[in-house]
């Protein structure tokens, strides 16, 4: 089974991604979701070439943080997507708007043009009850339907969407014995891998509550066919120069074995 890794602009802040292609290729990660970001979105050339250098290719992409937080919609990331030849990208729900609400509506309606106008799948991911900034928490909040997870498939299912699964954003020990998980399961697409406790997030599957070897199993047992993306930002999601690429090789291990 292959297993991604999403990196982004913060961890580490001041070192370029070549640092990050590099050491991730010898913990045995298969491909990389990039998180859009100043540092990427520029520059797609850049991350093309570095994904050959390391034979380490860009599977998919992360909406822009300034666009999943509806300050602007930034249509030229899908264009982005394009020239790096990905699968698919990972979009958020719009923050204050549930899934009835026209707003959503009409975002999720344009999303699906832009889903078959170019030829990219993409995933709408299940949120948090509430963001663990505060800064984000009080001026975008996020409505109680963007973390249900029956709430996105019938949002999803509407417009011909898929879905991106955030096991930390669900909260769930195992998720696959969920009582809505096999409704859900056809839709989704990626897996954002990682565990938590009650006091820490995106943990390494080699920590926490999440019984990451009990749902892996599953995964295999149903022929899972869809991306497995760890998103680890244990101990912190900034950094300045250094980077836990132990704990990605653990948990890729994990998965692995």
């Amino acid at each position: 089974m292959k297993v991604n890794v999403s990196i982004h602009d913060f961890s580490p802040l001041f070192k370029q991604h070549d640092f990050l292609f590099r050491r991730l290729k010898e913990t045995g990660v298969d491909g990389i979701e990039l998180v859009i970001g100043i540092k990427s979105r520029w520059s797609a050339s850049y991350y093309r070439d570095l994904s050959k250098k390391y034979d380490l290719p860009i599977i998919s992409l992360h909406q822009p943080i300034w666009s999943g937080l509806d300050l602007y919609v930034d249509e030229g990331f899908f264009a982005m997507a394009k020239e790096l030849k990905v699968t698919c990208i990972t979009c958020h729900p719009l923050p204050r708007a549930a899934y009835g609400d026209n707003r959503m509506k009409a975002y999720l309606k344009k999303l699906s043009q832009i889903k078959h106008t170019m030829g990219i799948e993409i995933l709408i991911e299940n949120m948090p009850e509430s963001y663990k900034l505060k800064f984000f928490d009080y001026f975008f909040p996020l409505d109680p339907t963007t973390s249900d997870c029956l709430k996105l498939y019938d949002a999803i299912n509407e417009f011909e969407l898929n879905m991106t699964l955030d096991i930390d954003h669900l909260q769930s020990q195992t998720p696959h014995k969920e009582p809505f998980f096999k409704k859900i399961y056809p839709k989704i697409k990626n897996i954002h891998l990682s565990s938590f406790d009650s006091k820490r997030e995106h943990l390494p599957l080699s920590m926490g509550d999440f019984q990451a070897s009990d749902f892996i199993h599953y995964l295999r047992k149903t022929n899972y066919q869809g991306l497995l993306t760890l998103e680890i930002d244990y101990p912190g999601l900034i950094t300045w120069f250094n980077y836990n690429f132990e704990s990605v090789k653990k948990s890729v291990e994990i998965v692995k074995k």
